[in-house]
């Protein structure tokens, strides 16, 4: 059976969903400039895309689960600060996913998985503090696969290496983090009519040296590493390297090799994400506790500090 669209059905149909069996979608993401040669809306195609893979794969293994789709929510946080990206403060991002939740949980539900394509560190933080929120208050799980799989791509997971066959610098790492090889394969796999311009002729653009502040940050970050706390500290360097790039006058609004990309490489990073993703929704339909951990998760009060 196909998804269901929420908007369309009625509280009829809404009562006869059986509650632990149901689990509503939402794309969750901000409009973000992807490079001149990718669209605004790049993270809502793919996640978009995401989501009815992972639908259709866990409709042919567990038929009795019941998928219900919520609108697009175009709402997200720390998108690139270039002209023509739209983002929120991430404590409204928050709350209105806390709110969803409420409202779901008190009809009885149990599940919500979104679906983003974002790495935005405040955005991040933002949903697992709203999935912490709606487990504590309501026993209702939020679930966002995107999460574990960016950090996973940060960190060049040895699974996530060998599943989609991609190494360091195509992965969607930091020297790939944003509208270069890897998100420009996605495309190419999901709407290759909607890149803007031939990918060939678009030059890389290269992790800039670390200076300034980032430079305080990654020393910070190697401090934590060598008192044991590693994934803080890999995490604080991963924030150095992007204020190292946004903060860079005339900063290019991509960063990796699009020319690079390939559809082939784009399946391979999607077939990774509807198994990933997929898995995590089983886990929570057994009853794991599967709630995100953000990326900088120590430092979750930077979620309240505006954009």
């Amino acid at each position: 059976m196909a998804a269901l669209e929420y908007i369309r059905l009625g509280p009829e149909h809404l009562q006869g969903l059986p509650r632990d069996l149901t689990v509503f979608t939402m794309v969750v993401s901000p409009i973000e400039v992807h490079g001149r040669h990718l669209p605004l809306g790049t993270d809502i195609f793919i996640a978009a895309a995401v989501r009815d893979r992972v639908v259709r794969a866990l409709e042919e293994n567990r038929p009795e689960i019941s998928f219900v789709n919520l609108p697009h929510l175009y709402c997200g946080s720390d998108a690139l600060p270039y002209p023509g990206s739209l983002s929120v403060n991430a404590a409204f991002l928050e709350g209105v996913l806390t709110d969803y939740c409420k409202g779901l949980a008190k009809q009885g539900f149990r599940y919500l998985v979104v679906f983003d394509n974002h790495g935005g560190p405040r955005h991040h933080l933002a949903i697992a503090s709203a999935a912490g929120r709606a487990w504590k208050k309501w026993g209702f799980q939020l679930i966002d696969p995107f999460i574990d799989i960016y950090r996973r791509m940060i960190t060049h997971d040895p699974e996530l290496l060998s599943m989609t066959g991609l190494g360091p610098a195509e992965c969607g790492d930091d020297a790939d983090n944003h509208a270069g090889t890897n998100e420009t394969s996605l495309m190419m796999a999901v709407s290759p009519e909607l890149i803007l311009s031939d990918v060939q002729e678009v030059e890389p653009s290269y992790p800039p040296s670390l200076g300034g502040a980032a430079k305080i940050v990654d020393l910070i970050g190697r401090f934590f590493e060598t008192v044991g706390r590693r994934r803080t500290g890999a995490d604080l360097r991963h924030l150095a390297q992007a204020i190292a790039w946004t903060g860079q006058e005339g900063f290019l609004p991509y960063m990796g090799a699009p020319a690079l990309a390939s559809k082939e490489a784009g399946e391979a990073m999607l077939g990774a994400h509807v198994k990933i993703s997929a898995s995590l929704i089983e886990r929570a339909l057994a009853g794991e506790d599967v709630r995100p951990v953000a990326i900088l998760e120590a430092l979750s009060f930077l979620r309240r500090l505006p954009e």
